[in-house]
């Protein structure tokens, strides 16, 4: 499910979490991570209770550079 569609039509008294699809963190390149983690936390900008992580977690392959990558970009979104 899309994140905005999700926003949509879940109540703002409920949480939502997700969901960058792990095949991204994975392949990269760090670009897209930065650019589809960004689209995401656009769509979620203002919402309460929303915990970003991924849609399915971490797959082992995922370099770690990659998975500090999107931390860090959650981590300065917007500062």
């Amino acid at each position: 499910v899309d994140i905005a569609e999700a926003r949509r039509i879940i109540p703002s008294h409920v949480g939502i979490q997700g969901n960058l699809d792990p095949r991204i963190l994975r392949r990269g390149p760090l670009k897209v991570i930065r650019e589809e983690t960004e689209r995401i936390l656009g769509a979620m900008r203002g919402r309460r209770r929303f915990i970003f992580n991924l849609g399915h977690g971490i797959e082992p392959d995922t370099p770690e550079e990659h998975a500090a990558f999107f931390v860090k970009t959650v981590q300065h979104y917007n500062k």
